[in-house]
């Protein structure tokens, strides 16, 4: 039950932090980078954002009590979860090497991002622990 309450809370938190980046570019000089988007967002949208985050959390949940021997530090857990949310976020921005976009808005995007699932990591580093012993 505390692995489940940790997944939904930093599926939470992620969503949240996603949101607060979406109102601060929105409102800052940095919407002048940001491509031609469509600014009117559904619930739909809302809600097909939270299930993929809550999938990808869930995934990466897992993965992470596959390796759990290894992450025997709260540090450990974190820079893991961290260093797969920005590969992640990396790969969502992986369209640039594609089509026609600028450099810095995708750098802004891949910062901003892995800065979220720093505090994604953090989160779940305080749910998901290891039961060896030494372990922290």
């Amino acid at each position: 039950m505390r692995i489940f309450l940790g997944i939904i809370l930093a599926t939470l938190i992620n969503f949240l932090f996603g949101l607060i980046g979406f109102q601060i570019v929105s409102n800052s000089f940095l919407f002048s980078y940001a491509p031609e988007v469509n600014l009117d967002i559904s619930f739909i949208d809302y809600l097909s954002s939270i299930l993929l985050k809550f999938l990808v959390i869930a995934m990466l949940t897992w993965i992470m009590h596959k390796v759990m021997p290894l992450l025997d530090k709260p540090k450990k857990r974190i820079l893991f979860i961290f260093i797969l949310g920005s590969i992640f976020s990396l790969y969502s921005e992986i369209n640039l090497f594609w089509t026609y976009s600028q450099w810095n808005w995708s750098a802004i995007i891949i910062a901003g991002e892995s800065l979220n699932w720093l505090i994604t990591g953090y989160v779940l580093s305080k749910f998901i622990r290891p039961n060896h012993l030494g372990a922290q």
